[in-house]
């Protein structure tokens, strides 16, 4: 029998991947910040490699990375993100992923995402379109197609959704408000911009600046908790750690530094003895 708290961790990158790559479900909250004068910036970065923790123990890897580049013939913002368990729970419960997001950087609307995810061998693909004449979002789940309303706003997935965050949190502004594309259609978000605190990381003892999204109903991807990132506050705005505050437990992304590569075995041919 697996231990508890063994069995828990198993599922930690998928967890993870499914909340960066999973659909925000916000509270709707009055407009604290004008961001369209500002509507051009978005973090620019990596590839970053991060340890995912679950109580201390690491059970995981990701990578994220985002640049510009065209997509069907047009300038977009491509973020990308992959993520592994680690070597000892891979033996028992393999999980490989990799979630793209591209953002028009005229508009900062999302024009496509796709998650594509394999656990203990099942491979799922979900991948989502923004159709802005017809005012919907074509999605692909898993092979099963359907739409979901799209009013025309200014909306963003959760993984670009946290790259352009970390451009609006600057020092001295106390939240932001961003639309956040869902399954639900666009919904309003706010994000509280608050303490700065001291952590040991990868270059050396750094203040960070805490932002929290606020989830409504007190649930964020159909799980009660909290989720908060940390950022340089400086001009790089780099993303140092990602905490997940869940009914289970802590769940941790801590950078670690440049990545070699992309975490994803699928996409390197790394076998179990090339694991962390």
């Amino acid at each position: 029998m697996t231990h508890p708290v063994r069995r828990t961790a198993l599922v930690s990158t998928t967890v993870l991947v499914a909340i960066l790559g999973g659909a925000f479900v916000f509270r709707a909250t009055p407009q604290t910040r004008d961001v369209k004068a500002r509507a051009g910036e978005f973090s620019l970065d990596g590839p970053y490699a991060y340890s995912v923790e679950y109580l201390g123990v690491t059970c995981g890897l990701m990578t994220l990375e985002s640049r510009l580049e065209d997509y069907r013939g047009k300038p977009a913002y491509h973020v990308v993100m992959t993520a592994r368990n680690s070597k000892f729970f891979n033996k028992i419960y393999r999980v490989d992923g990799r979630i793209d997001s591209w953002v028009d950087p005229e508009t900062m609307t999302t024009i496509a995402y796709e998650s594509d995810i394999t656990e203990k061998g099942e491979r799922k693909i979900r991948r989502y379109e923004v159709d802005r004449e017809n005012g919907v979002v074509l999605a692909d789940k898993h092979g099963e197609q359907g739409t979901f309303p799209y009013d025309g706003r200014p909306a963003l997935d959760p993984l670009a959704f946290v790259y352009r965050g970390r451009v609006l949190a600057e020092p001295g502004v106390e939240s932001f408000s961003l639309n956040a594309l869902s399954d639900r259609g666009v919904i309003e978000t706010v994000s509280i911009v608050g303490e700065r605190k001291r952590f040991n990381t990868y270059d050396g003892k750094r203040e960070l600046l805490r932002v929290q999204p606020m989830p409504a109903d007190s649930e964020m991807f159909s799980r009660k908790g909290e989720f908060v990132y940390w950022i340089d506050p400086g001009p790089t705005r780099t993303l140092y750690r990602i905490d997940f505050k869940l009914g289970f437990g802590k769940l941790l992304a801590k950078l670690k530094g440049p990545a070699q590569g992309p975490a994803d075995r699928r996409m390197t041919g790394a076998s179990e003895s090339d694991d962390d």
